[in-house]
């Protein structure tokens, strides 16, 4: 029997192939933190760990190139690039130096940064980065008019992976030890990202692909600090808690906005069936990082310095905070082609043929 990843890679093929065929390519702008950015952040003056632009990150990249993406090759925003027919994803924000570098789209997206202004300082906020797509919406409209730069931005895709690193700097500050608390951060967060998607909505955007959160207690980097080696419980819950506010709140937004539609991606639900069936789909180490070093990996960044395995295809984990590009390439499948066990209301297929 072939196994669930070979089923989702024939799926691809096949349903990319009708998909291409039946539309043109919709452009992508991209907002978020460092499971988005391609290259933001190479240029900031930040600490290394917001950094990637250096060996042996990108070692599966064409070319052998670190681009400042955390993985050992592409992240989930290429894949649903090459799903909807592009080479690659939009370029970042930060390298482009000709106008019509922006008619695909562009990445904002800021490695360390989240939803809340202050999540991880000296890099770019998500207020900021709908700012700079603003300037570039400005740039669409003087290059294509008015009403055609309106038409290209209500027909692209936004695509928005954050409220990672709010948890962690959360997390890391409180130990989420106390209930109230906890759930007065998360209500506070997704009021935030509603403001967020309305600010965008308000400039335009109307088709909308957001990644939920994943395991977050499950990174290398804090199960080689637990004593038990296992996962941090209650960051985990956190991150399922938020979910599952923060989809609703969207829901509910999404019925008073007139023209907004959008793609929920459980990450949660999907990086699950990964670590308890990983065999399934090809995968044999959910735990140790591939990259780093100490226990599991997860106690050094991947830098130069270190090791790294060559089995990269088989490993949940590419560095300490960081999946693989199998990984990416797996839950990107499953956004993109799954069923609503994973994303709500829609897929993001279903979401752009509606477009």
């Amino acid at each position: 029997m072939a196994s669930l990843s070979s089923c989702f890679a024939i799926a691809t093929v096949c349903i990319l192939s009708v998909l291409i065929k039946a539309r043109a390519t919709v452009p992508i702008f991209v907002f978020g933190d460092s499971l988005a950015d391609n290259g933001n952040n190479n240029n900031l003056n930040v600490p290394l760990l917001d950094k990637s632009n250096f060996a042996h990150n990108g070692i599966d990249f064409p070319g052998r190139i670190a681009t400042g993406r955390f993985s050992n090759g592409f992240n989930g925003v290429d894949y649903i690039a090459r799903f909807l027919g592009f080479p690659i994803g939009p370029p970042p924000y930060s390298s482009i130096t000709k106008p019509n570098q922006m008619l695909r789209g562009v990445n904002f997206a800021s490695a360390g940064s989240g939803i809340q202004d202050y999540t991880g300082p000296g890099t770019i906020n998500m207020t900021t980065q709908i700012k700079n797509f603003q300037k570039v919406a400005q740039v669409l409209r003087q290059m294509l008019g008015q009403s055609q730069a309106e038409h290209t931005i209500a027909t692209s895709i936004f695509i928005i992976v954050t409220a990672n690193n709010d948890m962690f700097e959360y997390y890391f500050a409180t130990g989420a030890a106390n209930a109230a608390s906890n759930d007065q951060f998360i209500n506070n967060l997704a009021d935030r990202f509603i403001q967020h998607l309305m600010s965008l909505y308000n400039s335009g955007a109307r088709n909308f692909y957001i990644a939920g959160t994943g395991h977050l207690g499950c990174v290398p980097f804090l199960t080689s600090k637990n004593p038990a080696g296992t996962c941090i419980d209650t960051l985990n819950q956190l991150s399922m808690k938020y979910n599952t506010i923060a989809s609703a709140r969207v829901s509910q937004l999404s019925s008073r906005l007139q023209g907004m539609r959008y793609s929920y991606s459980n990450i949660y639900r999907m990086t699950s069936d990964i670590i308890e069936s990983p065999t399934l789909f090809g995968i044999a180490d959910v735990q140790n990082a591939c990259c780093g070093d100490g226990k599991f990996n997860g106690e050094v960044q991947c830098t130069a310095n270190v090791t790294y395995c060559h089995n990269r295809n088989d490993h949940f984990y590419w560095d300490w905070f960081h999946p693989t590009q199998a990984i990416y390439r797996i839950t990107s499948q499953m956004a993109f082609f799954g069923s609503l066990i994973y994303s709500t209301p829609i897929s993001i297929q279903q979401l752009v043929m509606g477009i």
